[in-house]
């Protein structure tokens, strides 16, 4: 019952206080233990540091809390290890959409698929891999909880490259679900029943039960007539032509399809989200660095700060007590969905216990889904080995796979621009 957390990337303002939180909460089955912040830019670090001991403090649990600015310190004795990050920070964000922009491909997120997710990918995967392989030799008995993006990509690369254990969790189709229930069939959220499958950021859900009763037929008729569809109208016009409704919302399933970002299409359907400007991003980040601020204040405290509705705890919950729990992860597909490719990583429902993951038998999803998931999946290998490698051959193939790519004029000049900006931040191969 006494745990060693670690947080790679623990200067994030989205997520590292919210899952301190929540384990906090768990007061049955965690006791005590250490909380060991990783993090590279020290005024980052040392922010986040003072406002979980407040944290710790005003929750009267038995935890250490610890900083590191070498990783290496903090793996010894590790249990699991959560990735927060992103290699270059958040204007490194600001500047892939600059980059991409410029070139005419416009991203409504760009973190998990076109140019962005593919630069992305090259930034961030040396760091995962270069960790799992020293937790090897240190730590071989840990697991790694993956909260960064590209969600699929790093968890690929963690499962295929690596022997540590390893999930991906992703609260989008989850929530979408959540919205359904309370804006759509007007119940309770725990009453909606679903199966999902699909590829992280674009899952597709199977199922849709009520008490047992399967209420997916009514759904098309009550997006209209609760008037979702219209708050919705890529994942409404989405359904229509493919048949399966998508997760996790307008904002991320958009980018998988390329028409939906045209500047022409913008102007004319007014979608709600266009270009990242990064406007909604600044105001999460600042309510994030105020709560931050009043932790280390005093004017919240623990109970205040509330949980996130994350689901790491009730992974770490099932692992360490074999209480079963069903819930989304990032897998590598090994025949659970029949007709998408055995080795590339999809997102379906697990069950949890204290022997592993094991996720659920999907079979088929209709065949124009399947082929979608399927080409996504084996784009992400490619940028997975060319991150590794430090291949440009492999990683222009994955922008000519990219659907998003298809909007640019010259994917080679776009993806040589990206490689250029970062060359500091990337393995020493790239500099060939």
């Amino acid at each position: 019952m006494n745990f060693n957390f670690v947080f790679i990337g623990a200067g994030s303002t989205s997520f590292t206080l919210r899952l301190v939180s929540d384990i906090l909460h768990e007061d049955d089955f965690i006791t005590s233990g250490e909380l060991r912040l990783v993090d590279i830019v020290p005024s980052a670090l040392d922010n986040v540091y003072e406002a979980v001991k407040k944290m710790v403090e005003t929750s009267g649990r038995d935890f250490n809390v610890t900083k590191h600015l070498d990783f290496m310190e903090a793996l010894p004795g590790c249990d699991f290890l959560f990735f927060t990050f992103v290699t270059g920070s958040y204007s490194s964000w600001k500047k892939d959409i600059e980059i991409c922009t410029r070139h005419g491909v416009l991203q409504s997120v760009g973190d998990t698929i076109g140019p962005g997710g593919i630069i992305r990918t090259l930034r961030n995967v040396p760091v995962v891999y270069n960790i799992a392989k020293a937790m090897e030799q240190i730590s071989p008995d840990a697991w790694i909880i993956n909260y960064s993006n590209p969600e699929g990509a790093l968890c690929l690369a963690i499962e295929k490259y690596t022997k540590i254990k390893t999930f991906g969790l992703c609260h989008g189709t989850p929530n979408t679900v959540h919205a359904l229930a309370e804006n759509v069939y007007k119940v309770a959220p725990e009453r909606l029943q679903y199966q999902a499958a699909g590829i992280n950021h674009l899952t597709w859900i199977t199922k849709l039960e009520i008490d047992g009763e399967d209420i997916y037929p009514q759904l098309r008729r009550l997006l209209d007539e609760s008037g979702y569809s219209k708050r919705e109208p890529i994942s409404t016009q989405l359904f229509d032509v493919f048949g399966l409704y998508p997760a996790p919302g307008d904002r991320h399933v958009g980018e998988f399809f390329p028409f939906y970002l045209k500047e022409d299409v913008l102007a004319e359907q007014d979608y709600e989200w266009k270009n990242i400007d990064f406007d909604m991003m600044d105001i999460w980040r600042t309510n994030a660095l105020e709560n931050i601020q009043k932790l280390k204040d005093g004017t919240i405290g623990f109970k205040e700060f509330g949980t996130s509705g994350e689901s790491a705890t009730h992974f770490m919950r099932s692992l360490a007590t074999g209480d079963i729990t069903l819930q989304m992860a990032n897998v590598i597909n090994k025949g659970y969905i029949d007709n998408i490719s055995q080795d590339v990583i999809v997102e379906i429902p697990v069950f949890v216990d204290s022997f592993g993951l094991h996720p659920q038998k999907i079979g088929k999803l209709p065949d124009a889904i399947a082929a979608k998931c399927d080409i996504l999946g084996r784009e992400y290998n490619l940028a997975v080995r060319a991150a590794i490698e430090c291949d440009r051959t492999l990683a222009l193939q994955a922008m000519m796979l990219d659907p998003l790519c298809a909007n640019c004029k010259y994917p080679d000049k776009l993806l040589d621009e990206l490689i250029g900006a970062y060359i500091d931040l990337l393995p020493s191969g790239w500099k060939r």
